[in-house]
């Protein structure tokens, strides 16, 4: 497609008498380059340029050329294209959930919470080996909110921990305790924080138990209410 911030001149015509008629035309030209660049108008590139160099700005159209946030304006920091908020590239964001029962394998020992349905994703994926790692396309804060649906399938108090990390790390202060003790009784929990990710980062949210009769249960849709997963995931990236 032709630019409208880029002035190529055409070729000089050999006849003199066609000179003053090709200025007035190049003239014409160099005008409307320079009203668009003072206007802040950036054509859309369809291709990534080869050579970016460090505070380049493009428009990428988000199909031909998707720099990782769709349709989107991009800035290149020296080694990476991050888009700007607003338009289709708000910001990465995903929406997972489990529907199996989740069992611990044994007490007091930590594993991750599994998912099975991605409702839907951009820049974050579930990998495809272990179902607990949630991988990372682009750096930034990141809104986490997580819940899950307990069961205890016993009179015994039991107890379990929950908690992110962050390729296997555990992060600090962001855990949560809790003890049922009913039989049947199922309860849910939930908590939500800002978490700092790296591009290439997994995400786990890890979980143990003192008695394996607490399991994450799903629970099937009745006449009169949706289907309820063992466990919910819902990010969305806050700032680059």
């Amino acid at each position: 497609m032709p630019s409208n911030i880029k002035y190529v001149p055409l070729a000089v015509p050999d006849s003199p008498e066609d000179l003053s008629s090709y200025l007035q035309r190049e003239l014409g030209r160099v005008s409307e380059v320079i009203d668009n660049i003072s206007s802040g108008h950036l054509d859309k590139v369809y291709v990534e340029p080869p050579r970016p160099r460090e505070g380049d700005i493009r428009y990428a159209d988000g199909s031909d050329w998707d720099a990782g946030q769709g349709e989107n304006l991009y800035y290149y920091d020296g080694t990476n294209w991050i888009a700007f908020a607003g338009g289709s590239g708000a910001g990465d964001f995903a929406q997972l959930a489990d529907t199996t029962n989740q069992t611990a394998g044994a007490i007091n020992v930590e594993q991750g919470i599994t998912w099975n349905t991605t409702a839907y994703s951009q820049g974050i994926s579930v990998d495809g080996t272990d179902a607990s790692k949630i991988y990372f396309t682009h750096s930034g804060k990141y809104y986490i909110n997580f819940s899950c649906l307990l069961h205890s399938e016993s009179a015994n108090n039991k107890d379990i921990w929950i908690y992110p990390a962050i390729n296997g790390t555990a992060i600090t202060g962001s855990g949560i305790h809790h003890t049922l003790a009913s039989n049947d009784h199922k309860r849910t929990l939930a908590k939500a924080g800002i978490f700092e990710i790296t591009a290439g980062d997994y995400l786990q949210a890890m979980w143990a138990v003192n008695d394996l009769d607490l399991d994450l249960h799903p629970e099937a849709a009745t006449a009169f209410a949706p289907a309820t997963p063992s466990a919910t995931l819902s990010i969305i990236q806050v700032s680059q």
